[in-house]
């Protein structure tokens, strides 16, 4: 039954859409290339340092790119006196969605009609669309019953293994974040990594007519993302259609006892 009552807008994130994206200047293009070769959200003082251009021309960089919307903005929190920065993350592609999300609708439909379990059933899908991922990326020819050993590492690296166990686990955390945003959600998070809206979800569509399946599957991708990094995956939440234009995510940020 789809998520939706008469007369009320539809809650949850919005739909990726399939326009092309429009060409771009080389400026623009090294911010958001910038933008999406990192882990964690970029302030316009930092993306001016990294690709040697002025705060205010990269900046106008950005307010295109959110206006486009290949990038996402949200405010650091308050740290002091003084207006809290920016923060720029990238936001996936429209036109990747196309291609796929009538698949998944058919797929989620199979699975809720034919599964004794359909949540089970999209968990288990989610676990394997993680190790997928992460043998992809990592380069690695294992098969699917073989425990990942590489983390994940999508345009970001992996956590350092010499980090202290907090800031390696949060940077696991804002890697499990890249890979969604690789997958076509929009995503933007605090900045502990801990607590997250999507905004844009490449097939909200089948999942506002099949919740039980098409989100277990991506609450299944995100606990395989962590596994495959060896961080527990106990006390992640993803609360679907939580709220007019939005779903949450949240990842703990204690190790397991």
């Amino acid at each position: 039954m789809e998520n939706n009552i008469s007369g009320l807008p539809l809650r949850g994130p919005r739909p990726g859409g399939t326009e092309p994206v429009a060409p771009m200047s080389k400026a623009r293009a090294a911010v958001l290339e910038r933008l999406r070769s990192s882990a964690a959200p970029l302030t316009v003082e930092s993306l001016a340092a990294e690709t040697g251009q002025h705060p205010n021309t990269v900046r106008e960089h950005l307010d295109a790119l959110v206006a486009s919307g290949l990038a996402g903005r949200t405010t650091a929190p308050r740290s002091g006196r003084g207006r809290p920065a920016s923060l720029y993350v990238p936001e996936a592609p429209e036109s990747r969605t196309a291609g796929y999300a009538a698949l998944a609708a058919a797929l989620a439909r199979h699975i809720a009609a034919t599964s004794d379990d359909p949540a089970a059933a999209g968990d288990l899908a989610g676990r394997q669309w993680a190790r997928v991922l992460a043998g992809l990326e990592a380069g690695a020819d294992h098969s699917p019953a073989e425990p990942l050993r590489h983390g994940i590492k999508t345009h970001s690296d992996p956590a350092p293994r010499g980090l202290p166990g907090a800031a390696r686990r949060r940077q696991t955390r804002l890697n499990v974040a890249a890979s969604l945003r690789d997958a076509g959600f929009g995503i933007q998070g605090n900045a502990d990594a801990t607590d997250f809206t999507l905004t844009t979800c490449p097939i909200v569509a089948a999942a506002r007519e099949n919740t039980d399946v098409v989100c277990a599957v991506h609450l299944g991708l995100v606990k395989g993302l962590l596994e495959g990094s060896g961080v527990p995956e106990d006390g992640v939440v993803l609360v679907p259609f939580a709220a007019p234009g939005m779903c949450t995510l949240h990842l703990p940020s204690a190790a397991a006892t």
